[in-house]
């Protein structure tokens, strides 16, 4: 579930950044239909999908308004993304509307999920979040709703308690909830189990550990996974409806949603602490029978990626600390030997191509207007030929083995060269003689092993892929232990289990005798090289409670009262009339000279979020109060956004400048990107400000923005970055010239390196009027006013204008992980990171008879990573900055910071 962020802005004229869009700009058609409260979005390539997602709609929605006890009180809008989105996602919000958008890259995970459909997978699980958010039972929150529809007041969460909850409760519910309609889900995955398993076996299921978003291992998966097994304790001991009880009765607390306790006792009639505590032991009790790998790691990562192969190696990808450029892993067969090359890979299943280089499975822009699966190579371009296509390797001829990424929104739909081959429920093995072994979800928990078109043998389950065939056509498949993930084979049509280990994820055959498995670990997967074994044992069946209950296998329309509505392409989908009142934010605010402060706006947005319109007003700091419209749109080639205010008040000015004021302006901001491909950007941008505090000042400036960024695992800095922007600025005549670069690096020891230069030069003759280059304290003024010319220098006593200011920095953060979390506590740190910094700045005023300034500042500093409720990260930053310049700065100076993203 994506995060929504939110924040009460002082700053009047540029009121708020636009949501970003739901998909690439420049998107095909899109058409609507009406399914009970729902408006069904989707492309004429859906359309299939769509009538299906329909149908699914008549019966999930009444089954979950039982479950959850709540019929929403907003229309929900469910997206159908076009294959011009390529991404292996979903995301439910309430804002700016009460929407799911349901992306078709799901086959790029095809062996993660535990299921044979996508589609359902994202009805199921983004649906249930949809009524997790969306519930209101205290009176509160319903009398605000009918007045501000799913805006805020004061809070954010005054109107809708539940988006506080920590996403350990908010996915693992959704895991559960995916899990109990016939199409498999994550909790009949082996991998899941190993997972919380390996976990619980450590001592790690501890509520302050598995309720905050932490950077231990696991880390954001484990919402999923230890969420997940939790919520089915809930179930199978308090029940289900009870358990999805739980978000009523948590949304009775509008004002201060953040107990737990008091919201699982009302639901299921014990306190969370009690329940966590039970399901803890009994996660104990299981994880002492599980077995576990011996022997030494070849490598480890903390992020999984699938293994690829052919008959002399077997390469992954590896990132060893989730923090630092990722490394690409050989290891050859022959001998054992290991070859570590660092890399730019995107993550993904390792493919070698036909000329000899890797590349990984993924997805990502491939232009401004397109996101796309495919082949990307080590500097994450996309392999030609590989566009829309997961490969999963080539036969000796050539021809690519693959699932075609727009056909599989449903299920992976499995293509050699240009013909359709199989509709499969697993990634594909090819051996060194072009056969084919996968295999296929058939009638219920039904999974069949194919070698090409003959079955072979059959398990009971959702959850098992193909690891390789020996010598002798034993063909080696991961599949479902007792206690986790194991290793089978299957030989004559009879299965035998190849290791005891309970902890093996994946694995690819060394030669008869051995294999390299990727193991779940505590602290991070490892790959371990095992001696095969025959044991007389056959996967096991993960048979769930809720396949006995009335409500389990009900996604067919026979199980409906309702009638499923014809599907068509009658109604095209217009962004600009599908925008619906989204609702009304309102913040407060005092200062002790400024008084009332406050920010208002009435929000109107399509649910694509293609256009924003907002009437807003606000009073800030300042004491300037302004009112008017803002509009935003990012659907076509050209983003803007453009601003009309006007002055309503303005503090007191003194004598001889009450007549150079403005009491009308507009802010135009525009964006045309010209390149997006992998970690590679450009985008043309050119902005005009009237500025609401000077009638005079109204610069115009465009710049070309190029840059490359690269940030990988949960690095708290980028990776790699490298950015160069030429820009121009006009004012009243005047010009500005100049230009800013940036290189930022990554080294061992989550140790940073920033560089970074800027210089702008004006043909301004005089300062009068606010003419020339603009030096200011702090970058809000920067974003403000869209001005790129304007140079920042932290410790400047007062706002200046020169003739040229010159600026290069060097500086250094080195990040430490204390932690120290919390549960009860409302206050966590996850990490914190050092900083110091050294700039040297040139500043040419005016006239012959006025010397350059230079200054030396010099910055240290301090940034804590601190989560507060065991939900919202707060970054903070304290930093000491010297100055030697007294004229133009403070020498001695101190800066507090507070950043706030929801």
């Amino acid at each position: 579930m994506k995060k929504i962020l939110l924040a009460a802005l002082a700053a009047a004229g540029v009121h708020a950044a636009p949501l970003e869009n739901s998909t690439v700009a420049r998107d095909v058609p899109y058409f609507t239909a009406k399914v009970r409260n729902t408006e069904l979005i989707y492309t004429q390539e859906n359309l299939p999908f769509a009538r299906s997602a329909a149908g699914i709609e008549t019966v999930l929605q009444p089954l979950y308004e039982s479950q959850y006890g709540y019929v929403m009180d907003e229309p929900l809008y469910v997206g159908l993304i076009s294959a011009r989105n390529q991404i292996p996602n979903g995301f439910s919000t309430p804002y700016p509307n009460n929407r799911q958008i349901n992306y078709p890259g799901g086959v790029l995970a095809v062996d993660y999920f535990a299921s044979p459909s996508w589609l359902k997978t994202l009805l199921y699980h983004e649906s249930a979040h949809n009524y997790q958010m969306n519930v209101k039972a205290g009176s509160v929150s319903r009398d605000l709703h009918d007045v501000i529809g799913n805006g805020w007041f004061f809070a954010p969460w005054f109107t809708l308690p539940n988006i506080t909850e920590s996403s350990f409760l908010l996915e693992g519910n959704a895991v559960l909830n995916e899990s109990w309609h016939g199409n498999g889900g994550r909790l009949y995955s082996g991998r899941f189990k190993a997972a919380t398993l390996q976990q619980a076996k450590a001592g790690y299921l501890t509520p302050e550990r598995v309720y905050n978003d932490t950077h231990f291992f696991l880390y954001r998966s484990h919402f999923y996974t230890l969420g997940g097994f939790y919520q089915y304790y809930l179930a199978e001991t308090y029940g289900l409806q009870n358990v999805n009880a739980y978000w009523k009765a948590h949304s009775r607390d509008w004002f201060w949603p953040f107990f737990t306790n008091r919201s699982t006792e009302a639901s299921v009639g014990v306190d969370f602490d009690t329940a966590f505590e039970a399901w803890q032991k009994r996660m104990e009790t299981e994880a002492a029978e599980m077995t576990d790998v011996e022997g030494e790691a070849v490598a480890a990562t903390q992020f999984y990626s699938p293994m690829g192969g052919d008959a002399e190696e077997i390469y992954f990808i590896i990132n060893p600390t989730g923090r630092s450029f990722p490394e690409r892993v050989v290891y050859r067969k022959a001998d054992g030997s290991v070859t570590r090359l660092r890399s730019s890979h995107i993550a993904g299943k390792v493919v070698k191509l036909r000329d000899g280089r890797y590349a990984t499975q993924a997805s990502a822009y491939t232009s401004p207007w397109h996101i796309r699966a495919g082949l990307f190579d080590e500097n994450g371009r996309i392999v030609g030929g590989t566009e829309s296509r997961v490969v999963e390797g080539y036969l000796r001829d050539g021809t690519p083995v693959y699932f075609d990424v727009p056909g599989s929104f449903d299920q992976p739909q499995l293509y050699v060269g240009d013909a359709f081959y199989a509709r499969v429920n697993s990634s594909v093995y090819i051996d060194k003689n072009d056969n084919l072994y996968y295999f296929v979800q058939g009638e219920g928990k039904t999974r069949t092993l194919y070698k090409n078109e003959t079955p072979l043998c059959s398990i009971r389950g959702y959850y098992g892929n193909v690891s390789g065939v020996d010598s002798t056509g034993a063909v080696y498949f991961i599949a479902n232990t007792a206690h986790g993930s194991g290793l089978f084979r299957c030989r004559g049509g009879r299965i035998t289990r190849a290791h005891p280990a309970d902890t093996i994820i994946e694995a690819r055959l060394i030669d008869d005798g051995h294999a390299l498995a990727a193991v779940m670990g505590a602290d991070a997967y490892t790959y371990k090289k095992i001696a095969l074994e025959t044991l007389d044992e056959t996967p096991y069946e993960v048979t769930l409670f809720v396949e006995n209950a009335p409500y389990y296998h009900t996604d067919g329309p026979a199980a409906s009262s309702e009638t499923t509505p014809e599907i068509g392409l009658e109604h095209p989908y217009h962004s600009l009339l599908e925008m619906h009142y989204s609702g009304t934010n309102i913040s407060l605010g005092a200062d002790s000279e400024s008084g009332l402060v406050f920010d208002l706006s009435v929000n109107f947005a399509d649910p694509l979020t293609r256009n924003i319109l907002s009437a807003y007003a606000v009073r800030n700091l300042d004491e300037y109060t302004l009112g008017g419209l803002r509009y935003a749109n990012s659907e076509f080639y050209l983003n803007f956004d453009v601003s009309a205010y006007g002055v309503i008040d303005r503090p007191s000015l003194d004598a001889g400048v009450e007549d150079d004021r403005r009491d009308f302006g507009v802010i135009v901001q525009t964006a045309l990107p010209l390149l997006r491909r992998g970690y590679d950007g450009a985008a043309l941008r050119a902005n005009y400000y009237q500025d609401y505090e000077n009638n005079s000042r109204e610069p115009v400036s465009a710049a070309l923005d190029l840059m490359r960024t690269e940030q990988y695992g949960v690095s708290m800095f980028r990776n790699l970055y490298l950015y160069a922007s030429p820009y121009v600025a006009s004012d009243r005549g005047d010009t500005a010239l100049g230009g800013k670069a940036a290189f930022e690096y990554g080294l061992p020891g989550e140790l940073y390196l920033n560089l970074g230069g800027q210089y702008s030069h004006s043909d301004a003759d005089s300062a009068a009027d606010s003419h020339g280059i603009k030096v200011v304290r702090d970058q809000i003024a920067t974003l403000a006013e869209g001005d790129p010319s304007t140079l920042v220098m932290p410790s400047l006593r007062d706002t200046a204008y020169v003739k040229s200011a010159a600026k290069g920095s060097v500086g250094l953060k080195k990040v430490l992980n204390l932690s120290a979390y919390a549960f009860t506590f409302p206050v966590s740190l996850r990490r914190e990171a050092l900083l110091t910094a050294y700039s040297r700045y040139e500043l040419e005023p005016f006239g012959e008879t006025f010397e350059t300034q230079r200054a030396n500042e010099a910055e240290a500093g301090i940034l804590l990573d601190t989560f507060w409720m065991n939900r919202l990260p707060v970054p903070i930053t304290l930093k000491y900055l010297y100055d030697d310049n007294t004229l133009l700065a403070e020498r001695h100076s101190f800066r507090f910071s507070i950043g706030l993203a929801y």
